[in-house]
């Protein structure tokens, strides 16, 4: 999908606006910054470093819900994970992060969704601090 019929914006300063969720994403994820995959653990420390440094100004960034995660897959988008295969997220995003995200614990139980951007398929996989994945950090606007 072309950048003009996105709908999603790049701020310019390291963010990603979505015009019609009311969303403000961090345009790379865990796995571009930290070179590395990451637990929930790492995931929430993570989103609390962006917070302490006031990243793109703000502190009040944390881990997406399951609903927030889907509504940045579209099968018209085409953007490249760091294998170089096709993800489905907007160009407006920073090309070569992981191919799935991971969402805030599921309230009362140990377990957190895990979107694969690759099929849009979810996942709940057992174990908080065995999970490999990248987290990107969202804000309300």
């Amino acid at each position: 999908m072309s950048s003009d019929n996105n709908i999603f914006i790049d701020n310019g300063d390291g963010t990603v606006t979505s015009r019609l969720h009311n969303l403000m994403w961090c345009k790379n994820d865990s796995m571009l910054d930290l070179k590395k995959w990451v637990n929930y653990q790492d995931s929430t420390d993570y989103v609390r470093g962006l917070n302490e440094n006031k990243y793109a100004g703000y502190d009040n960034w944390r881990l997406p819900a399951r609903d927030e995660m889907l509504t940045l897959f579209d099968k018209s988008f085409e953007n490249k994970d760091q294998f170089g295969k096709t993800i489905h997220i907007s160009d407006q995003f920073a090309p070569g992060g992981g191919f799935s995200m991971i969402a805030q614990q599921v309230p009362g139980r140990m377990r957190v969704f895990v979107l694969n951007i690759r099929d849009g398929e979810f996942s709940q996989p057992d174990g908080l601090w065995t999970l490999t994945e990248a987290a990107r950090a969202v804000r309300p606007l």
